[in-house]
């Protein structure tokens, strides 16, 4: 047996009073985990996956501990079952079955928002009610599955007053550094969907309104003193302004569709973005959805022009200007921008490597654009973006393709969007 799974094993059946904690990598989580939070955990993942990297350290163990407000006969159908819905976001759908001829190796699928990957799983060990051992097999399952080898995933429940403890370790040789990033915090954030599930399953799940306004407010606090960190507290003001218009639209379009919204949130030095609770059904619905954040912006700028032709202030087509580049950036046919997500809409009846070749090659352009106007952050976020693009090519998409119609209108409204704030960023700089 491999020894990453007798050690797992062991640690299982310890005695509850006898066995130590595993320290190296620990997550405990008892509280409502937000926004923020998730990226200072991502930023600590980063500088210590670059440190394991640099010290050549592949194989690791990451441990995450968080309370259920739920029976433990909850928590445990819960985490072993074959079938589950997960609501987002994104929407998380398990659905495996036994693989015919065999007795532990599970074979299915799981949907991530829109996205199918395939997955294959060994149970090494299950002891009811008190501990789960599996195995994700590399082999037949995608790379977001299984990023690495020798992946091994172990399962403790305890008993508390009221609630249920359970930990979760997960074992694994990393095959790229990306992974290094995305199993602790995928860690992190499956605990949060599990303990929400079950809580909801026995009604203790707490009204989360409150949090994800708090979330918000924070989170544009932070990004408010980034803006004044980088500018003087006017502009950062006049920003901060212009990011909440932005996202407004797009939360106006997802309730326009018919989506959920999960609520609107800032990231530092960079921009905002508006989260909805369901994937988009249709491409023609993801492609409105992103559209509409500069389309939006439409308004506010055009009523800084008016004003600024009733009145001849300078200051309110200072503010038209600032409003074009923001939005006209945001329209860059370049993924994550809003720009990105319209072109892959559009393309979403086109051949997969013909789309998959011209995002990558508006990657490259968009990066070294971004470098030559040194906006770094950019830069960064575009290169994060890239090992995303190389996975999506082998990704089934589940929302329906665009049709031609709905195609011809997305466009027509793109360009007009982007003819719009380019003649303002024309007249101003002439």
């Amino acid at each position: 047996m491999f020894s990453g799974t007798a050690r797992l094993a062991r640690s299982l059946r310890a005695p509850r009073d006898r066995r130590k904690p595993d320290r190296r990598a620990q997550i405990r989580d008892t509280s409502e985990m937000t926004l923020i939070a998730d990226l200072l955990w991502s930023l600590y993942f980063f500088l210590s996956g670059a440190l394991d990297a640099l010290l050549g350290r592949h194989r690791k163990r990451y441990v995450t501990s968080v309370e259920i407000k739920a029976p433990r006969d909850i928590v445990w159908e819960v985490s072993s079952a074959h079938s589950i819905v997960f609501e987002g976001p994104p929407r998380l759908e398990i659905e495996t079955a036994l693989r015919p001829g065999t007795t532990d190796v599970y074979e299915g699928t799981v949907r991530v928002g829109d996205k199918i990957v395939p997955m294959v799983y060994r149970e090494v060990e299950t002891r009811p009610r008190e501990a789960l051992l599996i195995e994700v097999m590399k082999e037949g399952s995608g790379p977001a599955v299984a990023p690495g080898h020798d992946y091994f995933v172990a399962c403790k429940f305890d008993d508390r007053p009221q609630s249920t403890l359970l930990t979760m370790v997960h074992e694994l040789t990393h095959d790229t550094f990306l992974s290094r990033i995305l199993v602790p915090l995928g860690a992190r954030l499956n605990a949060r969907r599990l303990r929400k599930h079950c809580e909801s399953l026995v009604g203790t799940a707490s009204d989360t309104s409150g949090d994800k306004l708090g979330s918000a407010l924070l989170t544009g606090l932070l990004t408010y003193a980034s803006f004044i960190y980088l500018f003087d507290w006017h502009f950062a003001a006049v920003l901060l302004a212009l990011l909440v218009v932005h996202e407004a639209g797009h939360a106006i379009a997802m309730r326009w569709v018919g989506l959920p919204v999960q609520g609107i949130y800032f990231i530092p030095f960079f921009g905002g973005v508006a989260v909805s609770a369901a994937p988009h059904r249709s491409e023609a619905e993801r492609g409105f959805v992103a559209l509409m954040g500069p389309g939006f912006s439409l308004l506010t700028t055009g009523a800084f022009l008016i004003g600024s032709h009733l009145t001849g202030d300078e200051l309110f087509m200072q503010l038209a200007f600032v409003s074009a580049i923001l939005n006209g950036l945001n329209l860059a046919p370049v993924l994550p921008l809003d720009g990105g997500h319209v072109l892959d809409a559009a393309m979403s009846s086109s051949d997969p490597d013909i789309k998959a070749a011209v995002n990558m090659l508006a990657l490259i352009a968009g990066i070294g654009v971004s470098v030559y106007f040194e906006t770094y952050v950019l830069t960064a976020l575009l290169v994060l973006t890239a090992p995303m693009l190389l996975r999506s090519r082998t990704a089934t998409r589940h929302a329906t393709p665009i049709t031609p119609a709905s195609c011809g209108w997305l466009v027509a409204g793109y360009l007009a969007t982007v003819a719009f704030y380019v003649a303002v960023i024309a007249h101003y700089v002439a």
